[in-house]
């Protein structure tokens, strides 16, 4: 699975589009049959994308992720993860469009399926029987459904449109359309549906025999119910014909219920329990054991795998970062493009300098510095933050400006001057030494200290 970071940033735009309408039954059956299966923070997230998108529309208003993480109180990873989860289960389909090194998201509400739908599902409702047992399984089937009507011994009698209304008499003027707008309808949900990209279906079929079960009853649905089978219980090419033998009616046919069944017992059998939902792991980064690394290499290490959001809520121990830090780093990225590593070690360095705080022009400035200089990893950045470190505190240093009305021609360009760093003019400037003071070391010792730590509770 792909590293939520690699795909995400709090600053990323977002809006949110409705597929249709959702009924109170549809919330019933998200928050009694879906939310088992997908945790209360993805029930959360999905109430509050579609909450988002206005009465009778189709669309929300644009938003930075940081409004979502604020409203539901979790963490970006915890919010991709529920994404991924409504996706996986058919609730929602997310798109993204870039330009300007900026990520722009839409997120579609889908509809659930139907409590029909869902208990013939052959997936979902396997899942979710082993998520809460049998009793509360049942319990939900019988809240879903209702005594079966008998109309055989009654007689239809219900008039169609044409006995009950008058043929039109009116003009010929037509029904006036909008082109560009979309009305809002009801829509119906689509079923999960598996790809062959685990299966071998040509081996398969070669060891099916075409005496037993002919090629044309492997319907579209046959296919996908063993697709299904295959992703549930692990049934290989191999054991799959052997099931379907089995599956076989007086007729020849296929029956896919009793198919689900017999490999359902199967698995429970030899496994002692029914299979479990559980989410693919991220692809762990293969990097040097941390006892091969020095202090400064884990810190480049770190600095190179992660986000900027993520390094500020690391810092601020899990609290999402304030919106106007997270202004002011986006602004910087965008305006200077800078790498997303060199960006983190120029907050580690600021926040560093200025007692845990963000400022915007004196990043802006070191940042048009670096850009420069064509840094491009985190361990450039901090060698040459190290290296000019003497010029960015005098630069910090630097007194304001005084006020005075009576500005001329010579006074500007004096002031302009002096506020010039000294690292501007190259050929007068020689570069400073890479040496740090006792306490600059401590401090990046504890800081690297805190890191590590970090990394350990991750």
């Amino acid at each position: 699975m792909t590293e939520f970071w690699m795909e995400l940033q709090a600053v990323d735009s977002y809006q949110v589009k409705a597929s249709g309408i959702l009924t109170g039954a549809d919330r019933k059956i998200i928050t009694m049959l879906y939310q088992p299966l997908m945790g209360a923070e993805c029930l959360a997230l999905y109430q509050t994308l579609f909450t988002e998108v206005e009465e009778n529309r189709l669309w929300s208003e644009a938003h930075s992720h940081v409004q979502l993480l604020n409203m539901l109180d979790i963490s970006l990873k915890a919010l991709f993860e529920a994404r991924l989860k409504l996706e996986g289960l058919g609730l929602l389909k997310s798109y993204v469009k870039t330009e300007n090194d900026q990520r722009f998201y839409i997120y579609e509400i889908l509809p659930p399926l139907s409590p029909e739908k869902f208990f013939s599902d052959g997936l979902l409702n396997i899942y979710l029987y082993s998520k809460i047992g049998n009793a509360q399984f049942q319990r939900l089937r019988r809240f879903f459904a209702d005594e079966s009507f008998d109309t055989d011994t009654y007689s239809e009698i219900t008039r169609s449109f044409q006995d009950v209304f008058e043929p039109f008499k009116g003009g010929s003027s037509a029904v006036p359309s909008e082109s560009n707008q979309v009305l809002v309808d009801k829509i119906v949900p689509k079923e999960i549906e598996f790809d062959d990209a685990s299966f071998d279906f040509n081996l398969f079929l070669s060891l099916l025999s075409p005496g037993m079960i002919a090629r044309e009853k492997i319907t579209k649905e046959v296919r996908q119910t063993i697709l299904k089978l295959h992703g549930i219980y692990q049934v290989s090419e191999k054991d799959m014909p052997s099931y379907l033998y089995r599956a076989l009616d007086a007729n020849g046919e296929i029956d896919i219920v009793y198919l689900r069944k017999i490999v359902r017992e199967g698995y429970t059998i030899e496994n002692g329990a029914p299979p479990k939902l559980q989410m693919k792991q991220e692809t762990p980064v293969n990097k040097e054991p941390e006892e091969a690394l020095n202090d400064e290499e884990a810190l480049q290490v770190y600095l190179e795998s992660i986000t900027p959001f993520q390094l500020l809520v690391d810092i601020s121990d899990g609290a999402v970062p304030a919106e106007t830090d997270l202004r002011v780093v986006e602004e910087v990225m965008n305006q200077q493009n800078l790498p997303v590593p060199v960006m983190n070690v120029l907050i580690e360095y600021v926040l560093l300098r200025l007692d845990r705080k963000l400022s915007k022009n004196y990043m802006m400035t070191i940042a048009a510095h670096w850009k420069r200089k064509n840094v491009k990893t985190a361990k450039e950045a901090m060698d040459l933050a190290w290296q000019e470190h003497e010029k960015y505190k005098r630069l910090q240093e630097e007194p304001a400006t005084p006020k005075n009305n009576n500005y001329n021609r010579n006074y500007q360009k004096s002031t302009r001057k002096e506020i010039l760093p000294d690292w501007f003019d190259k050929e007068q400037v020689a570069p400073a030494e890479n040496k740090m003071t006792d306490k600059e070391k401590q401090t990046l010792e504890e800081q690297v200290r805190e890191i590590k730590e970090r990394l350990n509770k991750r």
